[in-house]
């Protein structure tokens, strides 16, 4: 079965929280959309 996704998300919509000294929100985001998800928002905070 090429291509499967084995974490199941084709068709899964998501919420990304990023961290500015980490790893941002972007960054998940396009990751989680090679996946086959659909990230309906993201933000870049900084959590101190």
């Amino acid at each position: 079965m090429a291509g499967m996704n084995p974490l199941g998300l084709e068709g899964k919509k998501l919420i990304v929280l990023g961290e500015r000294d980490g790893v941002p929100a972007q960054t998940i985001e396009q990751a989680l959309e090679s996946l086959g998800a659909e990230v309906v928002y993201s933000t870049t905070q900084c959590f101190v």
